[in-house]
Formats: C-alpha cells, sequence, structure tokens
C-alpha cells in the first residue's frame, strides 16, 4: 500500500515520465509563472518544501517539486542507478518534459549536493540557485589537511550504506530520521512513513552506498576541479549541523562568479523545517521578490 499522501493546501500533484521511469512531482502557482524547481534531501522528499511552496506560488513562480527516482511517490527504477549524475540528468529531463528551459532552483542536503552539479553541468538551465547543507565538490587544496578529518563525520553513513537485512535496516532509517527531532510528531511521521516501503529501504542503501563507492573517489581526485559557476548562487549552512565547519560557507567562492554563503546561527542541517521563517526571506530576497509578497500564513 502506498504511503497517505501530505496536504498543502494549493498543491497539485502530477506523475510525469521521465527517462522512461515515472516521477512524482507536487506543483503550485501560475501554469506561466516563472519556473522554481525545490529539490528534497534526505530522509525527506517534496513535503519538505510545504512552508516556501506558498509564498513562491503567491510571488508568481510556477513552483515543481519532484520526488527523487525511489523515494516519496516516484517510481523505483529497474537499473538501481542512483548516482548524482543520474539524478541530475533525471532533473534535466523533467525540466524539458515540462517545458521549462529556465529555471530557478533550491536544493538542500542530496538535493542540494545534486543543485551543484545541475548548476555546473548546465549553465544555461539554471538562472540563479539557492543551495543548503550541501558542500560544493570542488576538491580541497592538497595542503588542506582539514579536509581529512573530516573525513570520518562521513561515518554515519556507512550504516545506511551496509547490506543489512531489510527489518534492521529500516529500523536504523527511522532513527537517523528521528535527527528531525524537535518537530512535530505528524511532520516527522509524515517523512518517515515511504521509508516503511522496502524499495525506499533499498534506494536509501544504494544513494549512500554508491556514493561511498563510486563517487566520493573520483571526488576527492578531483572530476569537478576546474568547473566555475557562472550564475548567481546563494549557499545557506548550519552552524549547529553536525557536518559544518568554519571554511564551508566560502568553499565556493573561488569557484563562482557571483556567490553568497551564509552560516546560520542555531540552525541545525535541516533548514527548511527549522528555520521556515528565514529560509523564506532568503530565498525571497535572492529570487528578487519584493517584501510585500510572498507572506502566505504557513500550511499544515
Amino acid at each position: 500500500m502506498a504511503p497517505s499522501m501530505p496536504y498543502v493546501a494549493g498543491v497539485e500533484h502530477r506523475e510525469v515520465i521521465v527517462r522512461g521511469l515515472r516521477l512524482h512531482v507536487a506543483l503550485a502557482g501560475p501554469i506561466d509563472g516563472r519556473p522554481v524547481v525545490l529539490q528534497h534531501g534526505w530522509p525527506q522528499h517534496w513535503y519538505e518544501w510545504r512552508h516556501l511552496i506558498g509564498p513562491l506560488a503567491q510571488a508568481g513562480y510556477r513552483v515543481i517539486a519532484p520526488d527523487f527516482r525511489g523515494f516519496g511517490w516516484s517510481e523505483y527504477p529497474p537499473d538501481e542507478d542512483f548516482l548524482k549524475e543520474t539524478l541530475v540528468d533525471d532533473l534535466i529531463a523533467l525540466c524539458a518534459e515540462l517545458g521549462h528551459r529556465r529555471v530557478s532552483f533550491v536544493g538542500h542536503d542530496w538535493g542540494g549536493w545534486v543543485g551543484w552539479l545541475l548548476c555546473l553541468r548546465r549553465p544555461d538551465l539554471v538562472d540563479r540557485a539557492v543551495l543548503l547543507s550541501a558542500p560544493p565538490p570542488f576538491p580541497a587544496e592538497p595542503t588542506d589537511i582539514g579536509a581529512l578529518l573530516r573525513v570520518p563525520r562521513l561515518a554515519y553513513q556507512l550504516p545506511i550504506a551496509a547490506p543489512l537485512p531489510i527489518p534492521a535496516k529500516r529500523a536504523c532509517l527511522r532513527l537517523l530520521g528521528r535527527m528531525l527531532g524537535g518537530r512535530p510528531p505528524d511532520e516527522v511521521e509524515a517523512y518517515l512513513e515511504p521509508l516503511n516501503q522496502p524499495s525506499q529501504v533499498r534506494a536509501t542503501t544504494l544513494l549512500y552506498r554508491q556514493f561511498l563507492l563510486r563517487e566520493i573517489g573520483p571526488l576527492i581526485a578531483g572530476r569537478y576541479g576546474g568547473k566555475r559557476l557562472t550564475m548567481p548562487v546563494l549557499f545557506l549552512a548550519g552552524r549547529d549541523d553536525m557536518l559544518f565547519y568554519e571554511e564551508l560557507v566560502e568553499e565556493a567562492s573561488p569557484h563562482a562568479d557571483d556567490y553568497e554563503g551564509e552560516a546560520l546561527p542555531g540552525v541545525g542541517h535541516f533548514i527548511a523545517d527549522e528555520a521556515q521563517d528565514l529560509l523564506r526571506e532568503r530565498v525571497l530576497r535572492f529570487l528578487g521578490v519584493p517584501a510585500s509578497q510572498g507572506t502566505l500564513a504557513t500550511p499544515r
């Protein structure tokens, strides 16, 4: 049985066939509005953006919030390909399928990571981007000892990527999902309910396993070295995020033509859930929306 769909006022749900795969997309705002793509992270799905969808729609944007392949209400891919460049391919194809040749982009966690890659690959597609919590993919300097010392912080990914039995893995994922502590139980459960499905347990495992086994090596070796961000980029990171370090918000600056980074005091990893008012203000300002617009009440 499919998990119940959370409700957000004004949101339309569609299934779009993208590269032969059925992706679920939450849509809002005027059909002819300026398109903005909101890409979730883990353990979330489109509902991560419930506090941002309404204000963007009110400001005249066509909001497009897809679920990654295998997550939320999107189809699990038969080829079990969860490489991040593949997720970028999905986004590019989704924009083409919806008829959008130029979009703004907001992404968090893995959605932010995919956003960095999308900006590097398709500067013609991305008008401007707000990227949350995920560090940029540029290789560290050979003399940066701090980068090596931070590698153990990724140890939490090992049990996620490990080949555990489904019940054990499901319990592990629910425990990690509780990192959203402090949120109302119904909001946390809206994220965790889909992860009860074996396919989403498998999707989560491969999302992290393929990063650790197939992607992190080329990343360290400089796969994205020499690449440059040519569109305006705003990067936000919470100072209370366990992955935060002081140099983080300025790491992308030497690789960008128009870059703004900000560390948010008192905010952890899940910016859209922990600091929805702050995020709404930063996103609307960065997109050029007047302060008098985008002030809809927060949806349930």
